[in-house]
């Protein structure tokens, strides 16, 4: 019998704990028990890829919800070709450093209308974000079945179709002043479509969705700074 792997299942290594994918959001999270009474973080990650680092964060305080981003991107980071080597590196390295994701250069305060603010907050709500169970509860898999084939040689070829090195991954900080739940959803749209599906899943892609119309992106990865894909 011969195995084919049509797509690798890497389940563990790409997901990783949510005090590693998070721990650089502490003072995000200072900032907003501080500053609002709700706020909901959300980023998705790619096994292996280039990915920008991009959050959305979406905060209330009393009846005023307020938008931002944090966009960080290598390719955005200009690279002065005029200049000698070193010192265009050491300008780049003072002027970009990005030390983990805090309040610098690119945090940006969204100029979405307060009125379209209010919507995505309302209809994030409906999706209930701080009652979701994640892949805590229902493990970052499922068992596969394979497609049974013979080839021109007679031989049995089983085939795994499950999740591929390049799916989408996504966390959700829930920041309140008296707590903070962070969940984790390891290739939530693969998953939907080869295992049962799970009402948890099918909820934080809606809000991949919704947040995307508001924030007018293609893509949770989008990779220049002001353009929507």
């Amino acid at each position: 019998m011969r195995i084919l792997f049509l797509f690798i299942l890497l389940p563990i290594f790409c997901l990783k704990t949510n005090a590693v994918e998070l721990q650089n959001t502490d003072e995000l999270e200072k900032l907003f028990k501080r500053y609002a009474d709700s706020t909901l973080i959300f980023r998705g990650t790619i096994l292996l890829a280039d990915a920008p680092e991009n959050l959305f964060i979406m905060s209330k305080k009393g009846d005023t919800v307020n938008l931002f981003t944090y966009h960080y991107y290598q390719g955005d980071i200009p690279r002065y070709p005029e200049l000698p080597d070193s010192l265009a590196a050491y300008i780049t390295k003072e002027k970009y450093t990005q030390d983990g994701i805090r309040i610098d250069p690119f945090f940006e305060v969204s100029e979405i209308t307060q009125e379209q603010s209010k919507k995505l907050w309302n209809a994030l709500m409906k999706q209930e974000p701080w009652q979701l169970e994640d892949d805590a509860v229902y493990g970052s898999g499922c068992p596969v079945t394979p497609k049974v084939s013979t080839d021109t040689k007679g031989n049995t070829v089983e085939e795994y179709k499950g999740r591929n090195i390049g799916s989408h991954s996504y966390f959700v900080t829930l920041i309140t002043k008296e707590d903070t739940k962070q969940l984790s959803y390891y290739a939530p749209e693969d998953l939907e479509k080869v295992c049962p599906p799970k009402d948890g899943r099918k909820r934080v892609i809606k809000i991949k969705e919704l947040i995307l119309k508001y924030f007018s992106k293609n893509s949770v990865f989008w990779k220049i700074s002001g353009d929507p894909n």
